[in-house]
């Protein structure tokens, strides 16, 4: 399993990578992959009829409630995010607009207030998730976010920190989600970014990547600390990148439960550790 892409120092703490992330990723995955096409000829909803009269409604988002949204999620308010944005819908709002004016903007300042340090990594990355959910609901997929993570199939996809893998895990990550895993990236996180998270959240397992033997050591110990800190006691780890293509023994050095040699024995892998949980091993 190849997490690995390029690799460069970080900059900036790893705050480009997210920002890359939010317009290489996120956006394109809460607009391409769910977006409804309105039939040819059907005009936007404009008005709606109550007590008999035709009254006005807003078609387009304003900004404030874009702010809204993503003060919401950021505050980890998913119920009632949902419910603004369930309010939003019934001003008369079709799901294109939402998606296309509401969330997919609400990413976006997310992203701004990531870099302006009005938000920590931890709250962005779950208000992202958040929208991500939201967007997936309102598009009625079945095979996605809305209805993924159920049985625990919820997975950590991250790189070792240090190094700078921006699209590094997509493959994986989209292969484990067309299996109907509910799968988080953390891109340029930190050490205490990812401890903070799988403290707070619940992974089935973690999929660590790195790309020289030299971070066999720094890996080892961020594994350890994974295992002390989660939230979920008895966390799966799943390892990636060069150093262990042809060394299986490795897996077993870092203290790791798997490895894969590509993104289809991810796959596997993922539902042997699955397995693996549910039996209690």
């Amino acid at each position: 399993m190849d997490f690995s892409s390029q690799r460069g120092p970080p900059r900036n703490g790893g705050r480009d990578t997210l920002l890359q992330t939010i317009e290489g990723e996120v956006i394109p995955r809460l607009l391409l992959a769910h977006r409804r096409q309105r039939p040819r000829g059907e005009p936007a909803p404009a008005a709606r009829v109550a007590d008999g009269d035709l009254t006005p409604v807003a078609t387009q988002p304003a900004p404030h409630d874009i702010k809204h949204l993503a003060e919401l999620v950021l505050r980890r308010e998913k119920a009632e995010a949902e419910r603004f944005v369930a309010a939003v819908r019934a001003r008369g709002v079709d799901t294109e607009t939402l998606l296309l004016d509401l969330l997919a903007p609400a990413a976006r300042h997310l992203g701004a207030m990531w870099e302006t340090e009005c938000a920590d990594f931890i709250g962005v990355t779950v208000g992202l998730r958040y929208l991500q959910g939201i967007a997936h609901d309102l598009s009625g997929e079945s095979t996605e976010v809305g209805s993924c993570g159920a049985g625990g199939r919820r997975v950590l996809l991250i790189s070792l920190p240090g190094e700078q893998h921006v699209f590094g895990t997509q493959i994986v990550g989209e292969m484990l989600r067309r299996a109907r895993w509910d799968v988080w990236d953390a891109p340029g996180a930190t050490e205490d970014d990812i401890l903070s998270l799988v403290s707070t959240e619940w992974f089935a397992f973690v999929g660590v990547s790195i790309g020289a033997p030299e971070q066999l050591e720094a890996l080892a110990a961020l594994i350890r600390r994974i295992r002390k800190t989660s939230l979920h006691r008895g966390i799966r780890v799943m390892v990636g990148g060069r150093p262990f293509a042809g060394y299986p023994d490795r897996v077993t050095q870092v203290g790791a439960d798997a490895t894969a040699v590509d993104a289809r024995e991810a796959v596997v892998q993922a539902e042997r550790l699955l397995e693996w949980i549910s039996q209690g091993n």
